[in-house]
């Protein structure tokens, strides 16, 4: 693993990570948001990485599976079905999970970024009124 990549990894939150992530030019929030991490998001590609990364960030990732059970209105063990139907093994969990809250995350960042330059774009067009 990469320097760059090991600091993008140890930031303190998810959303932190993916600031991070595309600040070191990594790669882009927009197209994890997009395309998700199968493609191949640098630092999340290899179980190891991704193990790491649960294990860094699991309560987080539990948080993200909670809210997004709770906003489609079922419980957590449904969600988690839903993510990783029967995973043969502990570390294909954690994989997954991992991926799901990056692109849950992403997602989110993406859609805030979106909103703040729509936002930009009308007070721009209010003022030339």
């Amino acid at each position: 693993m990469t320097k760059d990549i090991q600091e993008w990894f140890l930031m303190p939150s998810i959303k932190e990570c993916l600031a991070e992530y595309e600040k070191q030019e990594l790669g882009l929030i927009s197209d994890i948001a997009k395309h998700g991490c199968a493609g191949g998001v640098a630092g999340l590609i290899y179980y190891s990485e991704t193990s790491s990364f649960y294990d860094q960030h699991e309560a987080e990732i539990w948080q993200v599976l909670t809210d997004t059970a709770d906003a489609a209105g079922i419980k957590n063990g449904l969600q988690l079905y839903n993510i990783c139907k029967d995973p043969p093994s502990l570390t294909i969990l954690k994989n997954d999970l991992v991926w799901f809250a990056v692109e849950v995350l992403a997602q989110e960042l993406d859609a805030d970024a979106r909103e703040e330059k729509l936002a930009v774009f009308d007070a721009g067009v209010a003022d030339c009124s």
